[in-house]
């Protein structure tokens, strides 16, 4: 017998306490400080190494080929590089992006080229930059309550999804970032939304028709935004396969040729990564590498990061870290008991895909994918509907419920409200600092540090030769517009004029060091910050 699809039967709905005004309230509270939280402070926050490669990419360059062009000794001011290489107005052409991105293709381009189109009419900032990231998160609050209603049929439970989505400190930090992951989490919630959508609609008919070709469109783009999209079709898929027990009938046809049409849109880019696979896999490398530490306390960390995130680390002994891991799979197995299996079978086949794909190669052949917290997105939705589901059934009691089980939903109730104050904590703590740890930490900690050293000074002189350039990019970002830059190929002249007051060394190598001793017959002295032993910048005495 063919499983029911979700909403194709009535949903079990708990006795609401939904009109109440406190809850009503809370949910709207929590709605309006997601939203004020995502705005706030948008161009405070340091603009690091894979944001200036979002950049470089939309004006039309590589990495390489800043680097190529630049690195010639010559003094720069930094509005120059800033004009010249991080926005689009710089007499590039869409063709030179497009040759940018196909030396990238393990970057989905669409965007880039969204990014790039919203650039050109917009002031050349940091804040425009990331304002149409902000604008794109806003997107998944409709399309997670879309979701969710879609599922469970309940006002209630897509009430509460959309509230911890929308003060999620993970999706927070993410939608203020000059990157793709706002998009793709939109991409995401639409297509599964449209997916359960088409299956609710009379098959063989022009309505139905017409929203199977909408989920070909949706998928198509996420594929357009993310190669991982492709984890989210075969959730999909294999979620078709599973409610229709394998059969061959319309509902499975339709979803063959709604992704096949899908396949279609995708084929010109899809060609650009079969061509270029060797850059492909070379770009990637690293995430085959092994990561020091314990992997599970990786995965550990990374859930607890979805709720609670005080820019902790990896920790066997947080006690935050194991709560929240019971949360989640009481939430799983409370999803499993308590609601149609259609409906379970969906939000689980979201989460496994993508986590076993991005899991199993690193446990059987070393690496570290599934430490890498943005690449798990698809999964990180799954669970939040799952404890979403949990948290709208068990807070809701029925006044005239036995005493034990009414202060169950009592007790169930303090959780939602320390999960909220936790998210709510965690976006407020994060956002009074300029950087964080989904910013490298190693690749951006002093920069700030450094940009006001050098900004305090009268005319300034800032020499590197530090490559790859990601670090001096974003170091850029920082410093006022007329501080000059000399950027060094080595083994290149050095030259230090005397016009300027003070000529620093910006991550200096040993070669650079000497070279300016020896060359120019000077002085260094490291400025360090919190005692570090690496000094990131070093000032030129003569």
């Amino acid at each position: 017998m063919t499983l029911s699809t979700p909403r194709s039967r009535p949903a079990s709905r708990p006795f609401s306490l939904w009109s109440t005004f406190w809850l009503r309230n809370f949910v709207l509270l929590l709605l309006v400080l997601g939203v004020c939280f995502r705005f706030y402070q948008i161009d405070q926050k340091v603009y690091w190494h894979d944001e200036t490669m979002t950049s470089l990419r939309m004006s039309g360059y590589t990495q390489p080929q800043f680097e190529a062009t630049v690195y010639n000794s010559e003094i720069h001011t930094v509005a120059e590089l800033r004009e010249g290489y991080q926005y689009p107005d710089n007499g590039s052409t869409a063709a030179d992006m497009w040759a940018a991105l196909r030396q990238h293709p393990e970057h989905s381009p669409a965007y880039y080229v969204l990014v790039r189109r919203w650039m050109q009419v917009l002031p050349n900032t940091v804040l425009s930059v990331r304002l149409l990231s902000v604008l794109i998160s806003l997107l998944a609050l409709p399309c997670m309550y879309w979701l969710t209603w879609e599922l469970f049929g309940s006002s209630l439970i897509s009430w509460a999804a959309t509230a911890l989505l929308a003060i999620s400190p993970f999706h927070v930090l993410y939608a203020q970032e000059a990157r793709e992951y706002a998009l793709w989490t939109v991409t995401i919630l639409l297509s599964s939304a449209t997916l359960l959508w088409a299956l609710r609609q009379r098959q063989g008919t022009m309505a139905g028709a017409m929203t199977w070709i909408t989920y070909g469109l949706t998928n198509a783009l996420g594929l357009y935004v993310h190669p991982f999209s492709g984890f989210v079709t075969a959730s999909h898929g294999l979620y078709i396969l599973i409610t229709q027990q394998w059969r061959v009938n319309r509902q499975t046809l339709s979803y063959a040729i709604a992704t096949g049409f899908s396949i279609l849109l995708f084929l010109p880019w899809l060609w650009v990564v079969i061509e270029h696979a060797d850059r492909f896999v070379g770009n990637t490398a690293s995430v085959t590498q092994p990561r020091s530490g314990l992997l599970p306390l990786f995965w550990l960390l990374n859930l607890s990061r979805l709720f609670l995130d005080l820019n902790q680390g990896p920790s066997a002994i947080n006690p935050a870290h194991y709560l929240l891991l019971l949360l989640a799979l009481v939430a799983c197995v409370h999803l499993c008991r308590h609601s149609p299996a259609s409906c379970w079978s969906f939000v689980f086949l979201l989460m496994g895909v993508t986590g076993l794909a991005l899991l199993g190669p690193d446990v059987l052949l070393g690496g570290r994918r599934s430490s890498i917290t943005r690449y798990a997105v698809p999964a990180y939705l799954g669970l939040q509907i799952s404890v979403s589901y949990l948290l709208a059934t068990q807070i809701t009691a029925n006044p005239f419920a036995v005493r034990s089980r009414f202060r169950i939903r009592r007790r169930w109730r303090g959780v939602a409200i320390a999960l909220a104050l936790a998210g709510v904590i965690s976006c407020g703590v994060n956002a009074h600092h300029s950087v964080w740890w989904h910013k490298s930490y190693a690749k951006s900690r002093r920069n700030p540090d450094v940009a006001q050293v050098i900004n305090a000074s009268e005319r300034p002189l800032v020499i590197t030769d530090r490559k790859p350039a990601g670090r001096m990019l974003s170091l850029l970002h920082l410093l006022d517009q007329d501080v000059s830059v000399q950027l060094v190929e080595r083994p290149g002249p050095v030259r230090t004029p005397k016009r300027f007051s003070d000529i620093f060394l910006y991550l200096p190598s040993d070669w650079m060091r000497q070279r300016v001793e020896q060359k120019v017959g000077a002085k260094l002295q490291p400025l360090t910050f919190n005692n570090e032993d690496d000094p990131w910048l070093w000032r030129v005495s003569r």
